[in-house]
């Protein structure tokens, strides 16, 4: 197993890296029901996968994964997260949760990442300014992808 759960200097739970992890490397794969926006539990774990369309927990790994707004992992054409650099053991996993929400009402929420670069909210990603969503475009949910690619 090349990754693990434990507690979080950031948030609660995380998942960290039990091995080194080369850059380019699948880390962890997004898995859950599907849920529509009208049954998500606001307080709970989801993952918005498509305009109505979310993954609820899980109870895996990938219900443990924070966000950073200079994360080690993104997505890569699918909903599985691959490593935007080498990590190295004990080191936590972590993505930008901007690159998977596209909710215009999303009020966002503060961020406590302590990346140099912080965001300081994390908000959806039609909300971020223009050169954060040219960074982030390579990363982004397929679904989101291919909106930003249609407009």
């Amino acid at each position: 197993m090349k990754i693990y759960i434990k507690s979080s200097p950031q948030h609660g739970q995380g998942v960290f890296a039990a091995l080194p992890i080369k850059k380019g490397e699948e880390v962890l794969a997004f898995t859950g029901p599907l849920l529509t926006r009208a049954e998500l539990n606001e307080r709970g774990y989801h993952l918005q996968i498509d305009e109505d369309l979310y993954l609820g927990p899980s109870g895996e790994a990938d219900d443990y994964a924070n966000h950073s707004c200079a994360p080690n992992t993104g997505f890569n054409d699918g909903l599985s997260l691959v490593a935007l650099r080498d990590i190295t053991p004990h080191e936590e996993i972590t993505w930008d949760y901007s690159t998977a929400i596209d909710e215009e009402d999303f009020p966002g929420f503060p961020c406590r990442c302590g990346a140099l670069d912080c965001r300081n909210t994390v908000r959806s990603f039609r909300h971020l300014d223009i050169r954060d969503q040219q960074r982030l475009a390579a990363h982004l949910l397929p679904y989101l992808k291919a909106k930003v690619r249609g407009l």
